[in-house]
């Protein structure tokens, strides 16, 4: 793979499901529509009538069509998704929280902080990053819970190569390539609204409440690391934070 990460292409199915769920959430396609045979949905996007089985059974997997027998597709009804509640009682939990859940990039490349971006990372303009964007999906889920953008400092952009290839969170790439450790994360939450790529993907409205996790990963030198932005829905997310007083202050 060469330093320079090209964006990389979706599979065929990603792309025909990514297509009717965007049409299905914004309800070009509503509830009880029938989709067109299988053979028209070949026809339409080029591909094989395995892709297109396959890219059914995907939007089957998150409740939003279904299929029977010698009848065809049709969009289901709207169902809501589950609440998704994320409780953080120390740094290993938190830790945890990424070791748990399952993170899908989509697509990776280097990029150049220059203004806004550069204010959004707190970074020196002309910083180097890794940017790589995906969606995470919690155990035996199949809808996404967010939509997941992360920066990689540059320093360490080789975990690029390995995405895809090892399970595990980005920040333990590092630590097992670099041979460094994370010791510090800084996490900030804020409200948001949902871009139009991120929505098709979370079954939610377009331009909607979001709640946007910020965490920035630090090294045992104080080197920032990593940068990750977790997008949730706002009314499938809940946070709860322990908090413990010590016995000094008893």
């Amino acid at each position: 793979m060469s330093s320079e990460l090209e964006a990389a292409a979706a599979p065929l199915y990603r792309r025909v499901v990514e297509a009717l769920r965007r049409e299905i959430l914004t309800g070009a396609l509503p509830p009880g529509a029938r989709l067109p045979t299988e053979e028209g949905l070949c026809r339409r996007f080029g591909v094989s009538r395995h892709t297109v089985r396959e890219a059914l059974r995907r939007l089957r997997e998150e409740r939003l069509v279904t299929s029977r027998q010698g009848a065809g597709s049709m969009v289901a009804p709207r169902a809501e998704p589950p609440l998704y509640v994320h409780d953080v009682a120390s740094v290993e939990e938190l830790l945890q929280y990424a070791t748990e859940t399952r993170y899908e990039a989509g697509s990776s490349r280097f990029v150049i902080a220059q203004g806004g971006l550069a204010e959004r990372l707190d970074c020196p303009p002309g910083t180097r990053w890794l940017r790589v964007e995906g969606f995470r999906y919690a155990p035996d889920v199949t809808l996404p819970i967010c939509w997941t953008e992360v920066f990689v400092h540059a320093d360490y952009g080789r975990v690029g190569d390995a995405l895809g290839q090892r399970p595990g969170p980005v920040y333990a790439l590092i630590e097992e390539m670099y041979g460094e450790r994370v010791t510090e994360i800084e996490q900030t939450l804020r409200g948001a609204a949902l871009p139009a790529a991120a929505a098709a993907g979370l079954a939610a409205k377009p331009g909607g409440a979001a709640i946007e996790i910020r965490r920035a990963y630090r090294l045992a030198t104080g080197r920032l690391a990593e940068i990750a932005f977790n997008l949730h829905p706002a009314e499938r997310f809940s946070y709860s934070l322990t908090l413990r007083r010590g016995a000094a202050t008893a």
